[in-house]
């Protein structure tokens, strides 16, 4: 008895200890291999295969668990290639016996005796053949099978099958030659792949899909009837699978080699790379996308339009981004009009690309004001100004034209630049820096300190990127967001940067058509069948047009121009990507079910806000006398008094209004009358105390002259110049004094006891 017992024990033992060998024996090349690159399937929220990166060695090779393979599919490469697989250790002693039998016959080698885990390590440690390669071959899938299970041999292998042209893995060749997923892989068509490992010049269905088919159909006849009645080969499918395989390629939108929204997985390769740092558990073999590939085809497909049409005004390219409000998940990203448009620069990514957005950092200005103590109600004077001294800044409209008192609600709605400069100046240059700093613009940190009041008008160049982001801010009540790229990803917690109140009202602004009339007229682009925001921006010479939009579920932003900075021909205005911005919405909004009609677009009304009938023209509360009244939206403590503009006698206007009135021969009168206790007080508005000033050489000395302006004086008032009387006012409060040279101080004074006086010098 103890003899059976060791007999069969001692086999036993040394078998166990031979496992423990091969187990613990190092295997550095095996751990290289489980760890080498795989490309990453990048496909958009739905699904759909937007692009298939390759590997980092510039292979195409993809990686598929082996449970998420089609069992039918696996099992036709198991019966091509070792139908023993499951039950040998490694090495197949009955295939090799055949193997030898029918090499013995041919008197040449015709047929091996591989198995799938040779294969593998001959993958794994690959060796120059001979004698020497193949027990280095049979000692290695030895050793794969002490350290990997049956599954994870076959996983490996099935996903690192050389097919030949630059193609590896069963995964990757599926898709490479029917245009699916492995995961849609029939039987038809795994057998007409099965062969191909065997000799890829001569059964890759691309090439040769006689012999691929005939393969194919050779294949199904192995192990008897009963094996090809499993199999379910079709010769007709077959013949259609070989004609998908041979179809030329119709472009990036071939499920073959799909290159759809390039900028777009551009970008996220670059997330990719950055985020495979780890070992192979921790690479990232697929990326589902937060990008809509509908919204994204019909967005290029209006950008395209839309430029076709800008050819000959020298305008190139163009940018869209669109996002979640709620999530900040990117939906739409066109980088350029055309990704292959060498002459255009098309593989430059316009939504990080850099340029001055004109009006469209308006909003922002606005909100800070409101945050700081301004009101929708409160008048800004759209008079001619000039701002600064030495280096003095006289902004004009887009429209050239002046509109005297105008409420803010009216100048951000109208996009009127006298007015932001005069808020800016209130602010400060550097606070409204940091603001926009704070939004999101750090692209505003490399020349911060330089922008002066121009910023106000959209000086500095920043990317579309951070300005969609931006403008989010306000359907989102004043809170920031960061963008999300991949569904799974975590929506970032945002930071509440303006009150709700001034998002609230501001959102409320650009999305009001009467109060936009001044600017726009009626704008049909922006009437858009629920409610949205809109705000447009061109940047100087038109080189650059903008506009951004919103629901309370969508931001999108347009930019157009071109990337070499050269100016227009002709004004294109930003009705045109204002136009895109609009049905770029709609479509958004549609295909998220019922257009957000009625909806407020920053949300309920602030808590603390009350509702007030104010008169037109002057701001204030609405008195009897007023001859027009709207409503307005104020904190508590910012409700204004009574209308002191009009009374039973008509409309006086205040002093800084003298010239903008009397020159246009306007109805009412301008009240320069002190109020009781006060002293009289004018103003010399132009020029600027400390301005210095250039005689034109090519104008005779005596045709030159300085525009004297002011406000605040009666009409007997005189001018001074240097202590030498020059002359009265005019109706208008307007003086011209001719040029000299030299250092010169103009002073004026009514008989009531108005003054005012500035110093400039003329070189």
């Amino acid at each position: 008895m103890y003899r059976k017992i060791r007999f069969f024990l001692i086999p036993l033992v040394l078998f166990f200890v031979f496992y423990l060998f091969l187990l613990f024996l190092p295997f550095p090349e095996l751990d290289t291999f489980r760890e080498r690159s795989y490309g990453t399937l990048i496909t958009d929220r739905n699904g759909n295969v937007l692009r298939v990166l390759p590997a980092d060695d510039g292979v195409r090779r993809e990686w598929t668990p082996l449970s998420e393979m089609p069992p039918g599919a696996v099992k036709i490469f198991v019966r091509a290639e070792d139908r023993r697989f499951h039950f040998h250790p490694g090495v197949d002693p009955i295939s090799i016996a055949g193997s030898i039998h029918r090499n013995l016959r041919a008197g040449r080698i015709v047929s091996g005796a591989s198995t799938i885990s040779m294969q593998l390590a001959r993958m794994v440690r690959p060796h120059s053949g001979g004698m020497s390669g193949k027990i280095q071959e049979t000692w290695d899938a030895l050793r794969l099978e002490a350290r990997l299970s049956k599954n994870e041999i076959l996983e490996l292998w099935l996903n690192n099958i050389p097919f030949g042209s630059n193609i590896e893995g069963l995964p990757a060749m599926s898709r490479a030659r029917f245009g699916r997923s492995v995961r849609e892989l029939d039987e038809n068509r795994a057998a007409l792949l099965a062969a191909v490992p065997r000799r890829p010049s001569l059964y890759d269905p691309a090439i040769n899909p006689d012999a691929a088919i005939s393969a194919a159909l050779v294949l199904s006849e192995r192990g008897g009837r009963r094996a090809a009645r499993s199999l379910k080969l079709n010769e007709e499918e077959l013949w259609k699978a070989a004609e998908e395989a041979t179809r030329p390629a119709f472009g990036p939108t071939d499920p073959r080699t799909p290159f759809f929204a390039p900028h777009f997985t551009e970008r996220i390769a670059r997330i990719v790379s950055a985020a495979n740092t780890g070992s192979r558990g921790d690479r990232k073999t697929s990326f589902h996308s937060t990008l809509d590939l509908n919204l994204q085809r019909y967005a290029e497909e209006q950008l395209a339009m839309e430029l076709s049409f800008l050819v000959r005004n020298r305008v190139s390219n163009g940018a869209i981004l669109a996002i979640d409000n709620e999530t900040g998940a990117v939906l739409v990203y066109v980088g350029s009009g055309c990704w292959f448009d060498e002459e255009s620069s098309g593989k430059i990514d316009g939504v990080r690309f850099r340029a001055q957005p004109g009006s469209c950092l308006k909003p922002f200005l606005y909100a800070q004001a409101l945050d700081m103590g301004f009101s929708p109600a409160d008048i800004m004077p759209d008079i001619p100004t000039v701002f600064g001294c030495r280096e003095a800044y006289i902004p004009t409209n887009f429209n050239n034209r002046f509109n005297g008192p105008v409420r803010l609600r009216v100048a951000l709605a109208s996009s009127l630049n006298i007015p932001a400069v005069y808020i800016l100046g209130h602010i400060g240059v550097t606070a409204f820096e940091d603001y926009l700093i704070d939004l999101g613009f750090d692209s505003i940190i490399e020349r911060s300190g330089s922008y002066g009041l121009g910023l106000a008008l959209g000086n500095a160049e920043v990317s579309l990127e951070e300005m969609v982001r931006a403008f989010s801010v306000f359907p989102r009540g004043g809170s920031t967001i960061n963008l999300k790229w991949e569904v799974n990803e975590e929506a970032s917690p945002g930071r509440q940067l303006m009150s709700h109140y001034a998002a609230w009202a501001v959102a409320d602004i650009l999305s009001e058509k009467p109060s936009r009339f001044l600017g726009f007229g009626f704008a049909p682009v922006m009437a858009t069948p629920f409610t949205s925001m809109f705000k447009t921006g061109t940047a100087n010479q038109y080189q650059h047009i903008w506009a951004t939009a919103a629901t309370q579920r969508f931001t999108v932003g347009v930019w157009m121009g071109n990337f070499s900075g050269e100016t227009v021909i002709g004004s294109t205005g930003s009705a045109i990507p204002a136009r895109i911005a609009a049905r770029l919405l709609a479509a958004m909004e549609q295909s998220a079910g019922a257009p957000s009609a009625g909806m407020e677009l920053a949300g309920p009304l602030p808590s603390g806000i009350s509702e007030q009938r104010i008169c037109t023209l002057s701001g204030m509360a609405a008195g009897a006398h007023c001859t027009g009244s709207t409503r307005e939206w104020f904190r508590r403590e910012q409700i204004p008094p009574v209308c002191t503009w009009h009374n039973v006698s008509g409309v006086f206007y205040p002093p800084i209004f003298q010239t903008w009135h009397s020159e246009r021969s306007r109805a009412g009168i301008v009240a320069n009358i002190p109020e009781r206790g006060t002293q009289p007080n004018g103003q010399i508005r132009i020029p600027v105390s400390g301005s210095v000033f250039f005689m034109n050489p090519s104008i005779p000395p005596e045709a030159q002259a300085l525009r004297i302006e002011t406000s605040g004086f009666g009409a007997d008032a005189l001018v001074y110049s240097n202590g030498i009387l020059m002359g009265s006012l005019n109706q208008a409060g307007v003086y011209i004094m001719p040029l000299s040279r030299g250092h010169h101080t103009v002073f004026v004074e009514d008989s009531a006891g108005a003054f005012a006086s500035v110093n400039f010098v003329v070189r």
